[in-house]
């Protein structure tokens, strides 16, 4: 069994060692960098989840998170004393999973990163499921060998990034999903464009069902995040 791999971005050389020996110790691949230049380089080699710290000298954890993520698809969990709502609100803006505020407990820690690697492993495993099957969502019908979405026996019309939008959240009923999540799932890394076009995409998914008949309440916008699909 390969070993997951996460990258440290810390400035401080004594939590960066903290770290790393702790998530060693729980089997885990670690690399490091110590400052914002370096996390950029190291993070377009194979990792799997990166711990990125906000404050540090020259280029800032929220920068470096807004120049890597139309390359790197791995979650990213901040962690940052500067807990205040709106630096929380700009990490996950940004395309950031997760933020832990400093002072934090390695346990913790720990709880945080399985978490995340389940959640990924979880989606991974629903949407290999549902590629071979139908979902049935209080009535609404997706085919996805087909690719069609119907309510009440009526196709309803979606593109094939308004599909694979929908698709996403319905894999993975309230789960939040960050726009730059959404935009990289169905447009890939390379898409052309950006993430605010996402919020069109939502637009016209809740119109269309909502022309169908079927309740457009359950795409559901969380303020400051993205979206999720919550019909519980």
């Amino acid at each position: 069994m390969i070993n997951k791999h996460i990258l440290i971005v810390e400035d401080e050389g004594d939590m960066r060692q903290i770290l790393s020996l702790h998530l060693t110790s729980k089997g885990y691949d670690i690399s490091e960098a110590k400052d914002g230049g370096e996390a950029i380089k190291k993070a377009k080699s194979n990792v799997d989840l990166i711990l990125l710290d906000i404050m540090m000298p020259g280029i800032d954890g929220l920068e470096v998170c807004k120049r890597i993520r139309d390359q790197v698809i791995c979650p990213i969990i901040f962690l940052s004393a500067a807990s205040d709502d709106m630096n929380k609100m700009k990490a996950f803006s940004l395309g950031g999973d997760d933020f832990i505020s400093k002072p934090f407990s390695l346990k913790v820690l720990t709880y945080r990163v399985e978490a995340l690697f389940k959640m990924k492993e979880r989606l991974l495993q629903n949407n290999d499921e549902t590629k071979q099957k139908k979902m049935l969502i209080d009535d609404l019908v997706i085919d996805v060998a087909s690719r069609e979405i119907s309510y009440d026996k009526i196709v309803i019309p979606f593109t094939k990034k308004e599909f694979d939008l929908l698709v996403l959240l319905l894999s993975s009923p309230k789960q939040v999903f960050t726009k730059e999540q959404i935009y990289e799932h169905i447009s890939g890394i390379d898409g052309q464009g950006d993430a605010n076009s996402v919020v069109e995409h939502i637009k016209n998914i809740r119109s269309k069902l909502s022309s169908a008949g079927y309740p457009d309440n359950y795409l559901q916008t969380v303020w400051g995040i993205g979206y999720q699909w919550n019909n519980l």
